[in-house]
């Protein structure tokens, strides 16, 4: 990918003539936690930064691509073995940190591809927080939200995506087929909100444990998942994706 700023493929001496043209950092956001029987934890972070570079490629030479945040809010899948969480003080400290850190090198727009739902809600109060307390610009995204009409459409198994299911199970086949054993996917064994009326439908929201939603650590079913969809999930991401920072950027270059 020679066409793209990927800040931990260059040198010093490269980094510092790629910060006179680049206008926005791009930092992929993901976490460490167990994907089911058949996926690594690697899964969140493969697909955010597989998916800053992709946009690094398409935006070249207007943005720069940090290295991925491979830690992030876990808490709901630390009884699965493996799991490591951040506090969300510390999941914040470290954002900040890295964003004051690309701030010295002249940047002053700032965009966090997410691979991990649940990042959202520190992420939702982390731009905020951003933007008054550093004066920049920042926003974010949810891959598989970005995408998400794709695999409403074209998913066989659309009732139960969720975590580990064809969606992101195909988004991972596409961009970093390496954290996914194929041989070993199967449905996930679902057991359903753990009180009445709650879930994303109804509007009531509980921070319920992974393990009180399924007992192999997938809320979905992945055995229709294919690298074709994933690719097709994550072109229309790409597509919303790049248009927003291009006018994210434009405009803002005129203020």
């Amino acid at each position: 990918m020679s066409n793209a700023y990927i800040l931990s493929d260059m040198t010093w001496l490269e980094a510092k003539e790629a910060f006179v043209k680049a206008e926005l950092a791009v930092i992929p956001v993901g976490s460490f936690e167990q994907h089911a029987p058949y996926m690594t934890f690697e899964v969140d972070s493969a697909r955010a930064y597989g998916f800053a570079k992709l946009l690094g490629e398409k935006l070249y030479p207007r943005v720069i691509v940090a290295p991925p945040i491979t830690f992030g809010i876990s808490h709901h899948h630390m009884k699965f073995p493996g799991t490591i969480t951040l506090e969300h003080d510390t999941f914040f400290a470290v954002i900040r940190d890295v964003v004051r850190s690309l701030m010295k090198h002249g940047i002053k727009q700032f965009f966090l591809t997410n691979g991990h739902g649940g990042n959202n809600p520190s992420l939702e109060v982390m731009i905020v927080r951003l933007r008054h307390e550093l004066g920049i610009k920042v926003a974010y995204a949810f891959i598989s939200a970005t995408g998400g009409e794709v695999t409403r459409n074209r998913s066989k198994t659309v009732s139960v995506d969720g975590h580990c299911g064809e969606g992101e199970t195909s988004q991972a086949m596409y961009l970093a087929p390496h954290v996914v054993r194929p041989e070993r996917i199967v449905p996930g064994t679902v057991k359903g909100y753990p009180y009445k009326h709650l879930g994303r439908s109804t509007g009531i929201a509980y921070p319920s444990n992974w393990e009180e939603l399924t007992e192999n650590g997938a809320l979905g079913d992945a055995t229709a998942a294919s690298a074709e969809l994933g690719k097709q999930v994550i072109d229309a991401a790409q597509i919303k994706t790049s248009e927003f920072l291009v006018d994210f950027m434009d405009k803002n270059a005129c203020k």
